[in-house]
């Protein structure tokens, strides 16, 4: 018979109760009390009541736990990551916010997370990042529906550093090299030039857009075939952008998706904390960074792009410059890409000219005149 029955069916008048408690190794405050809570609450007092603390001073209020439930909702709408570590970031400055994993639990308790430990990441321990911002930029292209599920293309830019995203541009179609030309052009105009892009194996990058960035000391690399993660930053990219443009009204023409993606742009570059930098904004780190760029100008030179058309084998940069390229461009498409009086022209990717500006005349021939020594 266990103990605790005996000490409800023992007849007290009987026996020293005392002596009892001694042989049985309890007090005689439990003697009594089991006895007493029998006769309210019968044979439930015989089971063990748990030890646990009625309330633990530590533990996390329900005001602080609606607020990391609330956040995570709302981040998830937002299509934004919705980690415990991003819950943290943003209530920060929340009385009472308990530890990334005591979030975790929290939502785990609450059903917003379903342990997979299967998916845990697997760190090999080994992590490629350029010491210097502008030292490489990494591109690459993803696909995205229209309203009318027409395929748009998405050209995506990151400046591998700082995680910064140098450029994301909507196309019609697939992507040339010319498109990229013109994206990366865009983007130099405000960030600089990078040393050197890393693309994967595709045609408009590997050859047309590393052929034209190579007069412009720009150098150029690839990945390995069906090895995507030499490019894994701006692959993961597409997946966070995808993410959100997914919680969006989807965009009906190209210009409502560049839209959206100026957006996104913003606000991955200046309101999202990135985890691999230490929750900082990838803005900032690149604005402290160190910069990278061309082997054959100094850094920090301003460049600026021109598109225009030839006509009469020559092309107007602004009103400044009129640069003669020859009959035979006539009716085509130009890029201009000035970086201080360095001057090289794409048309279809492919570069018609370099020259170096001559700031005392607005006419540039393609030919010095008799007589007139060429600039250096």
């Amino acid at each position: 018979m266990g103990v605790r029955r005996l000490i409800v069916e023992l007849e007290v008048s009987s026996v020293n109760v005392a002596e009892f408690c001694r042989l049985h190794g309890v007090s005689t405050w439990f003697f009594w009390d089991l006895r007493r809570r029998y006769a309210v609450e019968g044979d439930a007092a015989l089971s063990p009541k748990s030890r646990a603390p009625h309330r633990v001073a530590n533990r996390t209020s329900a005001a602080v736990e609606d607020a990391i439930v609330a956040k995570r909702k709302e981040l998830v709408e937002a299509g934004l990551d919705a980690g415990p570590a991003t819950i943290a970031f943003h209530l920060r400055h929340l009385n009472g916010l308990p530890s990334e994993a005591t979030i975790w639990r929290i939502l785990k308790t609450r059903g917003f997370v379903i342990p997979e430990p299967a998916k845990a990441p697997k760190h090999t321990g080994r992590s490629f990042t350029a010491e210097r911002a502008n030292s490489v930029w990494q591109l690459d292209d993803t696909s995205w529906e229209l309203a009318d599920e027409t395929e748009a293309k998405i050209l995506n830019v990151i400046d591998d550093h700082s995680r910064l995203a140098v450029a994301s541009t909507a196309l019609a179609t697939s992507v040339t090299g010319t498109d990229a030309l013109h994206t990366l052009g865009a983007a130099a105009t405000v960030v600089g030039w990078p040393a050197r892009i890393q693309s994967d194996n595709a045609g408009a990058f590997r050859h047309v857009l590393a052929s034209a960035l190579a007069p412009l000391g720009i150098g150029a690399g690839h990945s390995r075939p069906y090895h995507p993660q030499t490019n894994g930053k701006v692959e993961r990219f597409h997946q966070t952008l995808k993410r959100w443009l997914i919680r969006q009204p989807a965009a009906h023409t190209i210009a409502d998706l560049q839209t959206q993606l100026d957006t996104f742009k913003h606000l991955y570059n200046h309101q999202r904390p990135h985890r691999s930098l230490d929750r900082q904004f990838p803005a900032d780190v690149w604005t402290n960074a160190p910069k990278d760029g061309p082997t054959n100008r100094p850094l920090a030179t301003p460049t600026t792009i021109h598109t225009g058309i030839v006509q009469g084998g020559r092309l107007d940069i602004g009103r400044r410059y009129r640069v003669s390229l020859g009959a035979t461009h006539n009716n085509q498409h130009a890029l201009a890409i000035t970086t201080s009086t360095a001057c090289h022209i794409f048309i279809n990717g492919k570069l018609a000219r370099a020259l170096t500006l001559n700031p005392a005349q607005r006419h540039q021939p393609l030919h010095p005149k008799p007589g007139r020594p060429p600039l250096p």
